[in-house]
């Protein structure tokens, strides 16, 4: 029978409402009776309580029960209690032993697997704790003892909640079209800083843009951890001081870089912040990404986040010019233009979230200063600003205003550390505004606010805002700046516009690309007819996107394949150069045994330069398909340079079974010594790539297929290296032999010539390993320039010269 003599000693029944029974007989009952109580007491923890012997043998849980099989987590074993306390729930006075409030979790029926003094299995059978649980002592004390879920849960679609998430991010935009006012929602864009919240247990963490944890920076935030008790969930909002109840950056300045606990909990009386939430991610074992932004916002609400530093952002469906009227009123920031049925893209930067402010802000990188004069003496007189461009960090002018004593004084101590000789702003800094100034490493971001630009490519009357410690250089974009000329051969094309809206584009012109004169024809000739997708879209694609395509297209013969009456025409593959092609237009001949015309020598184009793929875009080439080698000089074949998997599914298999593949695939080549990219084919499977030399032409494809073999031999259910179309369905199939000499592969960026403008993209292995639906995978041609001026190219380790031996088999 069970003792509850420890449990009377520590309660007195004339304080605490719970039930304290007489020392009489123990009552007795079926030992299947299981209640689980959430206690708000010094902190936060769930009591697991058993029905044995008469009493209820309790576990004090911190974190909750475990909701993966294998998770472990501590379960502190405390006093037995009378089995009146599976009824209680209410308040323990302050001061009493485990005061604070209590209530009901869950109860049910349990069934016992196994009951011993040291290991306790059981069976739940609750509202919400479902499964099988092993309670075992964990050595030492006798109340160290750790709990385990031992089977899956019964709830299928169960998504474990993860460590860390990326934010979806939003796009500069206008005003979007709305005819029936319900297919965007509006919110306001605060001066504040974004911040994700990650609950589990009752316990908070805060995580900033970059995936930093900041939940010490603010302590005040902590209490809505408990405030959610056990529910799981990732939230996406946005932290904020208020000052006479308005977002105020410069007082939240105050806090963002406080990384010290005790001074963040003094600056929280003086300087509290608000988390305002307005989105919901993953929710009690599931994912939300996929749902649209209407289901995430009715079960963000549902959550009913009100508190004293906490709040849910509104949203407004509908009627967007007054809400950006009334943000304009209260001197907000902007205002976010949400698709109402679009999903969240977590590290994504997306057209369905734009981003619509009234002032003009700016992102700036520091470069130096100039000293101060009159009050300012011997310290920073203003700060030398400069932004990222194509061509290095750009001068765009100083600022002088906006700052305390306190933050310049803050800024010196942070600047001081940097200083160098040399001016960082890759073009020259006007004569009178280098003179006296003080140059440091371009390390630090800040953010400015602005008038407008001047012609020549300075701020107009900026005023500072603060420091952005959630921000690197590398993670601002590339700005187009006024006065700018680059310089650069792959600059975009300039398609020519109409003069007036009702006048028609010209439709052949003769434009100047890289020192060579081209004829573009046809530019409004529609190459994508579900996407409207002209044929000016197409050379305005491929010269933007040309710095990162160009290097994977050096020194390869190029196969073309066009559409010349766009995509639902009868396309054609083109290995020969076409005999239009102007005389500069460099090719090379190649060896074709077994061409299906006859020819055993080919006369291939090499895309080396921007003009070259202008003008191929021009003749409708959509996609374009390179080999696994180069050519030297004298346009003679060289060794292999890389190593592809192919990966294609067999329906109903999609390219998240490839993922899967891939990553599999990925250890294969790294225990090798072999380091693998991925990009996606931009139609259904994928590729995987690894630099790599030889000396022999055949062993890429030896090796390949060895590889290829043995995946399909470890997973004969989801793996298939054999080539035959009856052994495809629902497999994928890793293609080795693209390794062969005369065969292609689709180039990185290239287009396809699929329903819309999807191309061939870069991807990082997280956006692999976290593929759940074909969709995440699909970009269109807007999306990858985007996605290159976010990350720039992610198969650049395919262009290094240190490139490992291909591996003996």
């Amino acid at each position: 029978m069970g003792d509850l003599e420890e449990y009377r000693r520590k309660r007195d029944p004339d304080r605490t409402p719970e039930p304290v029974p007489a020392d009489d007989a123990l009552p007795r009952g079926n030992n299947d009776t299981f209640v689980i109580q959430e206690h708000h007491a010094t902190r936060l923890h769930w009591d697991v309580r058993l029905e044995r012997d008469g009493v209820l043998v309790s576990w004090a849980v911190p974190k909750g029960l475990p909701d993966v099989p294998g998770d472990i987590r501590l379960a502190v074993h405390t006093e037995d209690h009378p089995m009146e306390y599976a009824t209680f729930s209410g308040e323990i006075p302050k001061g009493e032993y485990g005061g604070g409030r209590m209530f009901i979790w869950d109860r049910g029926r349990y069934e016992t697997v196994k009951w011993s003094d040291r290991e306790v299995a059981v069976i739940f059978d609750g509202e919400r704790a479902r499964g099988k649980y092993t309670f075992f002592h964990s050595g030492g004390d006798t109340r160290d003892w750790m709990v385990r879920r031992s089977e899956p849960p019964l709830d299928p679609g169960f998504v474990r909640l993860p460590e860390l998430v990326e934010p979806m991010l939003a796009s500069p935009g206008t005003l979007p079209g709305d005819d029936d006012g319900q297919e965007w929602a509006y919110e306001f864009k605060w001066d504040g800083v974004r911040a994700l919240a990650r609950v589990e247990g009752g316990r908070l963490s805060l995580y900033s843009r970059k995936g930093n944890d900041v939940t010490v920076s603010y302590p005040e935030l902590r209490l809505l951890g408990e405030e959610l008790g056990s529910t799981q969930v990732w939230l996406d909002g946005e932290i904020v001081a208020l000052v006479n109840g308005r977002p105020s950056f410069p007082a939240l300045q105050q806090r963002m870089h406080v990384h010290n606990e005790r001074q963040a909990r003094g600056l929280a009386n003086s300087v509290p912040v608000t988390y305002l939430v307005f989105d919901v991610l993953y929710l009690d074992g599931r994912s939300c990404l996929e749902l649209p932004y209407r289901e995430r916002r009715e079960l963000l609400e549902s959550l009913g986040l009100r508190g004293p530093n906490w709040n849910t952002s509104p949203s407004f469906v509908g009627d967007g010019p007054a809400v950006v009227e009334t943000a304009r009123e209260q001197e907000l920031e902007g205002v976010i233009a949400k698709r109402r049925s679009s999903r969240y893209y977590p590290g994504r930067r997306s057209a369905d979230w734009l981003k619509i402010t009234e002032v003009l802000t700016l992102e700036v990188v520091l470069g130096g200063w100039r000293p101060g004069e009159g009050r300012r003496a011997g310290s920073i007189g203003s700060l030398m600003l400069g932004v990222p461009t194509d061509a290095g960090l750009r001068y765009v002018g100083q600022v002088g205003t906006g700052f305390t004593d306190e933050a310049l004084a803050a800024l010196g101590e942070r600047l001081k550390p940097l200083v160098r000789k040399t001016s960082p702003f890759a073009d020259e800094v006007p004569r009178d505004r280098a003179k006296g100034a003080t140059w440091v490493s371009p390390e630090l971001v800040g953010e400015v606010v602005f008038r407008n630009w001047t012609p020549d490519g300075r701020l107009r009357a900026p005023s500072w805002r603060g420091l952005r410690s959630d921000k690197d250089p590398a993670d601002l974009e590339p700005e187009a700046l006024p006065g700018s000329e680059p310089e650069d051969p792959a600059t975009p094309v300039a398609v020519p516009e109409p003069d007036e809206p009702d006048e028609p584009r010209p439709q052949n012109v003769l434009v100047e690309v890289g020192g060579h004169r081209l004829r573009l024809s046809n530019l409004d000739k529609v190459m994508y007819p579900e996407a409207g997708f002209t044929k000016a879209q197409v050379i305005d694609y491929y010269s933007r996107v040309a710095p990162a395509l160009l290097p994977h297209l050096a020194d390869r013969p190029v196969t073309v394949r066009r559409w010349p009456d766009g995509v639902g025409g009868q396309p054609f593959y083109e290995k020969n150069a076409a005999r239009h092609a102007p005389a500069w237009i460099r090719t090379v001949r190649i060896e074709t045994p077994g061409s299906t015309r006859g020819n055993e020598t080919l006369d291939f184009v090499l895309i080396n330069d921007l003009p070259t793929l202008v003008w191929a875009a021009n003749n409708a080439a959509l996609e374009l398909h390179i080999p696994q080698w180069t050519v030297d000089e004298d346009g003679q074949r060289r060794t292999p340079d890389l190593l592809v998997f192919d990966l294609d599914p067999g329906p109903p298999a999609t390219i998240v079974e490839c993922c899967r593949v891939a990553v599999r695939l990925r250890e294969v080549l790294a225990g090798h010594g072999l380091q693998a990219v991925a990009k996606t084919s931009g139609s259904k499977g994928m590729q995987l790539y690894a630099p790599i030399t030889t000396s022999a032409v055949e062993r890429t494809s030896e090796y390949a297929k060895a590889v290829a073999e043995h995946l399909a031999a470890e997973d004969p259910g989801l793996v298939v290296a054999r080539m035959a179309k009856d052994l495809r369905p629902r497999k994928v199939f890793i293609d080795w032999s693209q390794n062969n000499q005369y065969k292609t592969t689709v180039a990185p960026y290239s287009l396809r010539g699929r329903s819309s403008p999807t191309a061939s993209t870069p991807i990082t292995w997280a956006e692999v390993e976290r593929c759940r639906h074909p969709n995440d995978l699909v970009f269109t041609s807007g999306q990858v320039l985007d996605r290159v001026a976010e990350h720039g190219d992610l198969l650049a380790p395919l262009l290094s010269d240190d490139r490992p031996a291909l591996p003996e088999l």
